[in-house]
């Protein structure tokens, strides 16, 4: 422990002269750490010490440049405290491109806010963080903070650089720990430049001259693709509860005991209610879907970030009563009403975004951001995201769709994988009519099916405003000038999960004249038009998370004194990333069938591979954007 105590005491007065020999000016900087960057962190030195399962004591001393407006959200100058943890020290000085001191910022002076947004009601979260305005770029900031907590549980993580576009000179990681407990750590994204030393009770992580992360189209987030390096310790310590992380068997234990267990009891009221309600029904799982449809009409979502770090749920009487509660306790009070019902289900802890991001299986430890609930279904699962009053029973979309989570069960936790939505499901079908009039006007009436990832992307349109509706068809159809809605009609069958949309729109010259010719795309109702950007050098791979099938029918009309082409040329293209394929069949003289299938793949390929993949999605763009030419009879 005294050897611990002197460790610290050398780091921290490391800190104290690290300033006076460092160069803070900031008008020559190395050319390869400014190249595409925004900011430079020039010198960070992070020191954690672990004392005992009970606390955490954590230092910061960085020094970072901010090149432009965009590197202002980089500084990063903050300082998170709460109930159990507490802000030592905090102070900040900046100084302009010559090295000279402009402004010394004290603790007190930090800006002192709720650490979480409007939409939670109760929460014991807290930030400081620097708030200042430059007079011009570049200029520097020397950050330093200590804090220290009683909680364990969630030990930093380390990134040689936080964000997009920031480049940095030397960054050190270092967590001193006593030597009965069991720190572990995990590299991901692994990097040459990442260097490991570890001792007994002693780790360090360092990186120098470390580029800036160029974001590129059509790969995976920053997140899922910058080294970093995660630490846990098999037994720790959360809000006044010990807790153990050795396995998963065991972990789910701890946190089905101390987390879940005690929270479930409902009225009489309620259970009387809930049997009521599956009273006649033999299935489980349509048993499951009326409490669903319960609780959805019954609650709604407000963020309550209190109790064991945020981790434990609210009591599911205090959810019955007031009709309301955040992820943890919406699902926990599903699962006890189903529990009224005998149906098993499991609370589920995983991360949620629309960028999938996997509970790591092989890294016991707390993750996750977010909480829904599994009923186990034969060899699967029926997943059930509890806090939207509107998405379908056993439908999660690309919230929560693919990936790994770990489930709460009787015999403690276990790593099981979402539903994975891959391209065929993701379909989407078009049919219509559009006529063509003398005048260069469209008139079309359109239907529109949905399924999959894409009837995610639209089944909230059927609460929204009229007004709100008009505004995605304008987007959707942005290809189109002068547009006008005439009406919406829309049908979302929450049982089959489809969502079926009928639109009559028009447009004003949507055609146009070549002296007596018309020229017309024949697709106006499903148009793809986004090419990838071009890279004079690629990167990162490409990644399509999520792939989809479209497929369209269309009957165009055109007017009584124009004639069609003599002939259509159908188009075929196939490559690994998908297909498109385009047919056209006369009717009569002045109506043509359009049929258009369009599939992507989802999937991961390899950069060199780039320059095909761009190339055949602006075919796709290239041929839905053609136009025939009508001649005048």
């Amino acid at each position: 422990m005294r050897l611990l105590l002197l460790c610290c005491i050398l780091l921290q007065s490391t800190f104290l002269v690290a300033q006076s020999e460092f160069d803070l000016q900031s008008i020559i900087l190395p050319s390869d750490l400014k190249e595409n960057s925004d900011s430079i962190i020039r010198d960070e030195q992070i020191v954690v010490n672990i004392p005992d399962q009970r606390t955490l004591e954590y230092n910061i001393y960085r020094v970072i440049t901010v090149l432009n407006k965009r590197g202002m959200s980089d500084i990063d100058a903050i300082a998170y405290y709460d109930k159990n943890s507490r802000v030592k020290k905090l102070e900040a000085t900046i100084y302009d491109k010559l090295g000279a001191e402009i402004k010394k910022v004290k603790k007190s002076e930090f800006k002192d806010v709720s650490a979480v947004d409007g939409g939670t009601l109760f929460s014991d979260s807290r930030v400081k963080y620097l708030d200042y305005t430059p007079v011009s770029y570049p200029f520097t900031v020397v950050f330093s903070a200590s804090t220290v907590s009683n909680d364990t549980a969630f030990i930093p993580y380390w990134y040689p650089n936080g964000t997009y576009e920031s480049s940095t000179a030397k960054s050190s990681y270092t967590i001193t720990y006593s030597s009965d407990l069991q720190l572990k750590h995990k590299v991901l994204n692994p990097n040459d430049q990442i260097v490991i030393n570890e001792s007994p009770g002693k780790i360090e992580v360092s990186v120098k001259n470390y580029k800036a992360f160029i974001p590129e189209s059509y790969s995976l987030g920053f997140k899922q693709l910058v080294p970093k390096v995660i630490f846990a310790l098999d037994k720790f310590h959360l809000s006044g509860v010990d807790g153990t992380a050795k396995d998963w068997a065991s972990y789910g234990k701890w946190m089905n005991d101390y987390l879940l267990n005690g929270t479930r009891e409902l009225p009489d009221e309620t259970k009387a209610e809930i049997i009521n309600l599956v009273a006649g029904e033999t299935d489980n799982i349509e048993k499951a879907r009326k409490i669903y449809e319960y609780v959805q009409e019954k609650t709604r979502y407000i963020s309550v970030q209190i109790g064991i770090g945020g981790w434990k749920p609210m009591l599911a009487s205090e959810v019955d009563a007031l009709g309301y509660g955040d992820c943890k306790a919406l699902t926990n009070y599903t699962k006890s009403l189903l529990e009224v019902a005998d149906i098993p289900s499991y609370y589920t802890v995983l991360y949620a975004g629309d960028d999938k991001r996997d509970i790591q299986p092989d890294f016991v430890s707390m993750q996750g951001n977010h909480a829904i609930l599994s009923i186990p279904n034969g060899d699967d699962y029926v997943w059930l995201e509890c806090t939207s009053q509107e998405i379908p029973f056993g439908f999660i979309g690309d919230f929560t769709d693919d990936r790994d989570v770990v489930i709460i069960t009787p015999e403690g936790g276990k790593i099981v994988h979402t539903n994975i939505y891959d391209h065929s499901k993701n379909t989407q079908i078009v049919k219509g009519t559009c006529t063509i009039t003398s005048k260069g006007a469209i008139e079309a009436q359109v239907s529109i099916q949905s399924k999959g990832i894409q009837y995610n992307d639209r089944y909230r349109l059927e609460n929204q405003t009229n007004s709100d509706q008009k505004k995605h068809y304008y987007n959707f159809w942005k290809h189109i000038n002068n547009l006008k809605i005439d009406t919406i009609d829309i049908e979302n069958d929450k049982r089959a999960i489809v969502m079926n949309e009928k639109i009559a729109f028009s447009a004003d010259n949507y055609a146009s004249f070549a002296g007596e010719e018309i020229l017309v795309s024949l697709n106006a109702v499903n148009r793809y038009t986004s090419v990838p950007k071009r890279y004079k050098k690629r990167n990162l791979d490409v990644y399509i998370d999520r792939g989809f099938v479209d497929e369209d029918e269309i009957i165009v009309t055109i007017p009584e004194t124009y004639k069609l082409p003599d002939a259509f040329e159908d188009i075929h293209l196939e490559s690994e990333f998908g297909s498109y394929d385009l047919a056209f069949e006369r009717i009569d003289d002045t109506k043509i069938k359009y049929t258009r299938k369009f599939s992507m793949y989802d999937g991961t390929f390899s950069k060199e591979k780039y320059k095909d993949f761009r190339s055949f999605v602006r075919k796709v763009v290239r041929y839905d954007g053609q136009k025939i030419v009508l001649t005048k009879i």
